[in-house]
């Protein structure tokens, strides 16, 4: 089983300028990688591989010697990063863009020299040995890679990739006892079919005028001066203050509902959340809601504590169909948080009923389909067999 940990270093001075020296030369290998790329596909439809790349590395080493000074295993990794990044493009995600040094700065080492020294507190990289390291967490396995990695705000931190011995525990059979829904919203964070529900902490909209009394003071500080330097680092502490405050909030309620003894599945309503940052009223307060990083979280927990977890489809009604009888309201409009069903005449609740039909939905599509993970008959299939019998 692999996992990673993260650990805050402090380098000293001469650590820090090799640190600063691999990130430099990774940001340009990478930079020179992706402009590559791109050029032999404009020039003849040429897709070039990170082998491809690799190969040109050694005659850059020659025309530029400070190359040398740098593990070659992280610049290889960097030429590996790209090829990633337009994996990823062609699964959705946007177009790889090239690395800027005002930006997070961030180099792997994966090859084997590197080890920790917990007695000592250090940490060892390929050219840069005893880096000291704040160890608040043990484990225990084989170190596969170190990624280390420095903030907009100055800090340093190592991320160490570990094999270690554990297997993922099976899953339990899934029940209708043991089922949860779980509504996200705007109002209320999350609102979960028994009864549970957290309240949404707006961490951006509390900061909002403080966020505007920084930028003012950027504005009026000269371009490029030392000043200004020092006001937008006290405006990247405040945003980076605020993203770790919503992933702390994530982790406390994912990791609630995961390890709840009384939950075996839990049911979870998949949302376009790009398409929906789309609406200017209501995107800065999706950002803040931070739902993409809670999904993140809640499906690796859910392997980690061998909990099931069931993704329902984008257009379920959830909201409108009543949870008692079934029956759809046509005009249901956001604002309205209660509403009764023209056929039972039942009092709903908005989230609360939507957290139930979720779980419903879920173990239904459960019934059909089988155990996630497990493969799934295609439709051109299911067809096939349709018109046989």
């Amino acid at each position: 089983m692999l996992r990673a940990y993260k650990y805050r270093i402090y380098p000293t001075n001469n650590q820090l300028v090799l640190i600063e020296r691999t990130f430099g030369a990774c940001r340009l290998i990478y930079n020179l990688a992706l402009e590559t790329k791109i050029s032999a596909w404009e020039a003849g439809r040429i897709n070039l591989s990170a082998f491809d790349l690799i190969k040109q590395l050694p005659p850059l080493k020659d025309a530029y010697s400070w190359m040398s000074e740098v593990d070659s295993q992280a610049l290889q990794s960097s030429i590996k990063n790209v090829e990633h990044s337009f994996r990823n493009f062609f699964n959705g995600s946007g177009f790889p863009r090239f690395k800027s040094k005002k930006d997070r700065q961030t180099f792997n080492c994966p090859n084997n020299t590197r080890k920790i020294n917990w007695i000592k507190s250090t940490i060892t990289i390929p050219k840069i040995k005893d880096i000291p390291i704040v160890l608040d967490r043990t484990f225990k396995g084989e170190i596969r890679s170190i990624t280390i990695s420095k903030t907009t705000t100055g800090k340093y931190f190592a991320s160490v990739l570990v094999q270690n011995d554990n297997r993922l525990p099976a899953k339990p059979s899934i029940t209708k006892e043991k089922a949860i829904g779980i509504d996200i919203g705007l109002k209320t964070f999350a609102v979960v079919s028994n009864g549970r529900s957290f309240m949404s902490n707006k961490y951006l909209k509390k900061s909002l005028n403080r966020i505007k009394c920084l930028q003012r003071r950027i504005y009026r500080k000269r371009k490029g001066s030392k000043n200004a330097k020092k006001a937008k680092h006290r405006l990247s502490i405040l945003h980076e203050k605020i993203k770790n405050q919503r992933k702390d909030y994530c982790h406390k309620i994912t990791t609630s509902l995961v390890r709840d003894n009384q939950t075996d599945t839990i049911v979870v309503e998949s949302l376009a959340i790009s398409n929906m940052m789309r609406n200017r009223r209501l995107s800065q307060s999706i950002q803040d809601a931070s739902w993409g990083e809670f999904y993140r979280q809640m499906k690796y927990k859910c392997e980690w504590y061998g909990k099931n977890m069931i993704q329902i489809g984008i257009f379920e009604p959830s909201s409108k169909t009543c949870s008692n009888c079934g029956e759809i309201k046509k005009q249901l409009p956001l604002e309205y948080r209660e509403w009764t069903c023209d056929n039972c005449g039942i009092l709903h609740d908005r989230d609360l009923n939507a957290a139930i039909n979720i779980r419903n939905i879920g173990l239904e599509k459960y019934s059909r389909q089988g155990m996630p993970g497990e493969p799934v008959e295609s439709r051109r299939l299911r067809r096939a067999k349709k018109q046989e019998l």
